[in-house]
């Protein structure tokens, strides 16, 4: 309020005195602009050169962001903006842009014009005038509208909340101008994607000649539902080496690992150490009072549903070994996969319970089972309702028949078995795959009534979840009924998991023949297809091949198992030549840019990164050009800083504020993350969703990203299909350039041209990345958020073209065709 009442004061003085425009910027527009609105000095250049055509003026104020930019046309404070009408907006036609008014918002629209910058405002320290300068959606300047505050006491009273969410810096890094002046926070239209050119031509599918002599194999061999095949498969399958990697010598990274969720170390499934208590934990149960519950944790995909079947068939079978002559301990496992909403979760527990009873021995047993469970109501009926008839032994059974026989449809008649038999021995519930579902309330729902059931019932609650979504459900009720026993399932060594699955492969095509046609039209007769897993084998373990499939999994096994899958069916393009060469020399090594195009494309045609396991660095698809390199940018300072070995994470809140300095809202920040997390690029310390409140650390394949990836001409060349290109020049050259492509028949002439392509396309995302990086260095940003990883790895961009044309012109030379 004190501020307020000074500045309406000083402009009554100046407007007194008949103050001078330097007079008004000092001691009016200047407060108005730090002291009001929250522009920083960095932020604002004064008297900054508009040079063209030989002519040279200066622009008054220019703001500027990496996100933003805005010019302020400053006037004297005499300078009359009369036929302000008492409108907030004013179309910008010929009839406003007249006279005085006119003459400052036309000075203000060409210095926008020359210097590229979108926004403008005009203001003689009372009245503002803020409108659109130069526009990308094809609306003219003349049908763009102004927003106006009439007067000082307009903008710092009744209209000064309005005023602070269009101009204040908060609210402009929001995108605010954006919004309210264009209507849209984005500034990019259009589809310019190469990729939508090449998938409307329908790009021929990659095949495998081989792949449909070998398919029942690969697919035995690389399912991640091996836990349905026999004890002994899954003991040859099962690896239990945790990955123990803690530094990567090829991208100079430290490995930070997530916080631990419980105080207490939990027991680890597999450490060889804790491997046997695991199995005594379970054979406890049958001493316990108390039921046991046990917590199976682990990230996607590291094991946790084959370590559950393990521990029933290998760890421990002899437990639950059947008896046709007494009671015996059961393990009933509830897969939620087989579930559908709207059905109920409870409903859905009890048909699974239902199911089991029904095939199982014990349970289905009358005398066993059946009939002690309702001995109380059975001895009630005899003494009750069926007295009277008590001497027809024939007539009671029947009536006794009938009762059970209804109660079989119900949840009572599933309670009372369980309920009986947990009397007698352990009964184990074991709940998986509950979050496969991202709603948490139906999560929510699951657990308690899995709890209430095993309460209720004194059943042992065996629950798999991933990390992630116990710390979601951690604080509810439902985990404070039991004291949970935790067992964490560390993701095993994915090059270890794909070499038993080799093994497996090459057993199931062992003695197996076959003929194919390989790619030069000639029948290759196979007498035993085995050899084809020993050569794959040898392509993919100790080579950079199995080294892309380990980093992109991401300790993932079962997208480690889709992706060899996926490459074996349609990236492993030459079988004809493997084979042959593997005859010739005994060994055949498959090219790495084969196997990472295979992993990245997946079934596609071309690269898309809705469909791929790989995310694009070059586009946080925000719409707005100027924030589309900050996924890279994010993740390079996170790379840099894990370089010291003394790091461990970074919070969201220090990301935040450093990205607030370049200009870019919370939103815009939060996005971001959100979009490295999931992109398996970033992962958060605390297994939680990104937040703002949350500490970030980046994944090994970020770094690999970073320092290696983004030189892959491969990657390259993919990533480019699926990436925005908002100067014009550019997409027309890079269109031109495949319309090259598509027409050169000559291989050497046809990688050039490709080499081309991506020389335009690397110049251009630096292009987009130097502001943001001018910003970052103007703004004394830490020397972690100042590198530039597209020039630190331009030397390997360089190399490697030329060592793929040489290779090229040797093996094809003036011959190709």
């Amino acid at each position: 309020m004190e501020l307020t009442e000074e500045l309406l004061s000083r402009y009554r003085t100046l407007k007194l005195h008949d103050a001078n425009e330097a007079e008004t910027r000092l001691k009016l527009i200047e407060r108005a602009v730090f002291d009001v609105l929250g522009w920083t000095h960095d932020d604002v250049s004064v008297e900054e050169r508009v040079s063209e055509d030989g002519s040279t003026t200066f622009a008054d104020y220019v703001i500027r962001t990496a996100g933003t930019s805005l010019i302020i046309e400053a006037k004297k404070v005499g300078v009359s903006f009369s036929g302000l009408e008492n409108k907030r907006r004013r179309r910008l036609s010929r009839s406003f842009v007249d006279g005085p008014i006119g003459d400052a918002i036309i000075q203000a629209r060409d210095y926008c014009r020359k210097l590229g910058i979108p926004f403008a405002a005009v203001t003689n320290g009372s009245e503002w005038i803020v409108f659109p300068a130069t526009r990308v959606d094809q609306v003219s300047f003349a049908q763009s509208s102004a927003i106006i505050f009439p007067s000082l006491e307009s903008a710092l009273g009744e209209d000064h909340e309005e005023f602070m969410q269009l101009l204040s810096r908060d609210a402009v890094v929001s995108g605010s101008l954006e919004t309210e002046l264009l209507g849209k926070n984005e500034d990019q239209f259009g589809d310019r994607r190469l990729g939508n050119l090449f998938t409307s031509r329908g790009a021929a599918p990659r095949t495998n000649a081989l792949y449909p002599l070998i398919e029942d194999a690969v697919v035995s061999s690389f399912t991640d539902s091996i836990v349905d095949s026999s004890p002994d498969l899954l003991e040859k399958c099962y690896v239990n080496t945790p990955e123990r990697r803690r530094f990567d010598r090829q991208i100079g990274m430290h490995l930070s690992k997530r916080q631990a969720i419980f105080r207490k170390k939990p027991v680890q499934a597999l450490d060889k150490r804790d491997t046997p208590r695991v199995k005594e934990v379970i054979e406890e149960s049958a001493a316990q009072v108390r039921p046991l519950a046990v917590l199976i944790l682990g990230s996607v995909g590291a094991g946790k549903t084959t370590f559950l079947h393990r521990t029933r068939m290998i760890t421990c079978p002899e437990m639950f070994e059947q008896s046709r002559s007494e009671a015996y301990p059961h393990w009933i496992y509830i897969d939620f996969r087989g579930f559908t909403p709207p059905q109920h979760p409870i409903d859905y527990i009890y048909e699974q319970l239902r199911d089991y009873m029904t095939a199982d021995w014990y349970f289905s047993n009358f005398e066993q089972c059946i009939r002690p469970a309702y001995k109380d109501q059975i001895r009630a009926m005899r003494e009750g309702p069926l007295k009277l008839i008590a001497e027809d032994e024939a007539k009671v059974n029947e009536r006794i028949a009938d009762f059970l026989f209804k109660a079989s449809s119900t949840r009572e008649y599933i309670d009372k078995l369980l309920s009986y038999t947990t009397t007698k021995v352990p009964v184990f519930v074991a709940i998986d795959n509950v979050d496969q579902f991202e709603d948490d309330g139906l999560q929510s729902e699951i657990f308690a009534d899995a709890v209430a059931l095993a309460h209720k019932n004194k059943l042992n609650l065996v629950l798999s979840m991933r990390d992630a979504t116990y710390v979601k459900h951690r604080s509810s009720p439902t985990f404070d009924a039991f004291d949970f026993v935790p067992i964490n399932v560390e993701a095993p060594a994915i090059l270890a998991v794909l070499s038993k699955r080799f093994f497996l492969m090459e057993q199931l095509l062992s003695g197996r023949s076959g003929e194919f046609v390989a790619e030069n039209g000639m029948n290759v007769q196979v007498e035993n297809l085995a050899i084809f897993a020993e050569i794959i084998r040898s392509s993919v373990l100790g080579t950079k091949v199995g080294q892309v499939i380990d980093v992109l999994a991401t300790s993932d096994v079962r997208l480690a198992l889709r992706m060899t899958r996926e490459f074996l069916e349609s990236g492993y393009s030459n079988p004809g030549r493997a084979y042959f060469e593997h005859e010739k020399s005994g060994r055949y090594i498959l090219p790495r840019h084969e196997a990472l195009r295979s992993v990245m494309l997946g079934n596609e045609p071309v690269y898309s990164e809705q469909m791929s396991v790989l995310g694009n660095p070059f586009d946080a698809r925000l719409g707005r050009t100027n924030c589309q390199l900050l996924r890279l940018f994010v993740l390079s300072a996170l790379v840099t800083l894990s370089s010291s070995s003394d790091f461990q994470y970074v919070s969201g809140f220090a990301i935040r504020d450093w990205l607030s300095k370049l200009g870019f809202g919370d939103d815009t920040t939060l996005a971001v993350l959100t979009d490295l997390c999931r992109m398996r690029l970033v992962h958060t310390a605390a297994h939680g969703k990104a937040d703002i409140a949350a500490n970030y650390y980046p994944s090994r394949l970020g770094g690999y990203v970073i320092r290696l990836l983004i030189a892959d001409l491969t990657f390259l060349e993919a990533v480019m299909m699926d990436t925005f290109v908002a100067d014009a020049e550019v997409w027309d050259r890079l269109t031109q350039l495949s319309e090259e492509i598509d027409a050169e028949r000559n291989i050497v002439n046809r990688l050039k041209l490709r080499h081309d392509r991506l020389d335009e396309f690397y110049a251009y995302v630096s292009s987009l990345y130097t502001p943001i990086l001018d910003e970052a260095l103007r703004r004394g940003l830490p020397k972690e958020w100042c590198g530039n990883p597209l020039r630190d790895v331009e030397k390997t961009f360089e190399r490697d073209k030329a060592k793929a044309m040489a290779s090229a012109t040797r093996l094809y030379g003036k011959k190709s065709s």
